[in-house]
């Protein structure tokens, strides 16, 4: 049966190759004395802890935590672009993209805002959105960018994003999100199976890969439509069909870095991160 999952908000078809991995430290890998390196949260050493690390990813090894703490209620937690300087941009995307959970409590929302200015400055475009039902799995989610009427480039893109009660204005306390692997691009919006991505029956036998990126499915009879690419979104490894539960992908000529393992088979679309390293 195909569902929305919000009103405003699609699930998508995972990593088409236009999918663009612009934001610094998209996938939250990287932490500093417990801040989340490139982007901002509203944390208070010693006071509230709102957005911490979490290791329930849903790609590499951590996440991004928000939780709605007893100290502040009041669309906290906030988290998003660097407090010094916004995000750098250098053409018009059609929606902000990433992977979600939410323990949702009372009437609480996630609030996502941004806006995109040009290199002098000035607004170009916006989003204004609401993640508004339980998400105990990670969810994928595109948000369409509204764009102002006019032909100016957009140069940079602030994202604010925090959790509020919608009929109290005050949040409610053990709410929160996780959030991975933040993307810019043209991911195709449209109502999905609910399985369509499933990425947890994927098996990696060696992460990092070395000589041979390797893995398995569990389906006895499989064939799968497989391919990688790499952070751009520019196909490295070429679309093949693979017959066989385990599949090994030669691996030596990919530099060393980030990839996205794409598995088709049918309608269902499986995306499996990977790290590549000699």
């Amino acid at each position: 049966m195909k569902k929305p999952l919000l009103l405003i908000l699609f699930s998508i078809s995972i990593h088409s190759l236009f999918a663009q991995y612009v934001f610094p430290n998209f996938s939250f890998e990287n932490w500093t004395a417990g801040e989340v390196d490139g982007w901002n949260t509203n944390n208070a050493a010693g006071v509230t802890v709102p957005v911490t690390q979490s290791t329930d990813a849903h790609s590499g090894n951590f996440a991004v935590k928000g939780e709605v703490t007893n100290f502040n209620t009041w669309t906290a937690p906030n988290f998003g672009s660097d407090g010094c300087c916004l995000f750098e941009i250098n053409q018009e995307y059609a929606t902000l993209n990433f992977y979600y959970k939410f323990n949702k409590l009372n009437n609480d929302v996630i609030v996502v805002t941004a806006q995109l200015n040009t290199a002098h400055g000035w607004p170009v475009g916006f989003v204004n959105a609401r993640i508004t039902d339980n998400a105990s799995t990670y969810t994928p989610i595109a948000i369409p960018i509204t764009y102002l009427p006019g032909d100016s480039v957009p140069g940079e893109m602030g994202i604010l994003i925090g959790i509020q009660d919608t009929v109290l204005n005050t949040a409610t306390p053990g709410s929160y999100f996780i959030f991975d692997d933040f993307s810019l691009g043209w991911f195709t919006a449209l109502e999905v199976e609910e399985n369509i991505f499933a990425e947890e029956n994927v098996k990696m036998f060696s992460s990092p890969a070395t000589d041979f990126i390797s893995f398995s499915v569990p389906e006895k009879n499989p064939s799968n439509t497989v391919s990688v690419v790499d952070i751009t979104g520019k196909q490295v490894v070429k679309s093949f069909t693979s017959k066989t539960a385990r599949t090994d992908i030669p691996a030596t000529d990919l530099s060393d870095g980030i990839y996205f393992l794409n598995i088709r088979n049918g309608e269902n679309l499986r995306v499996k991160k990977i790290v590549v390293l000699h």
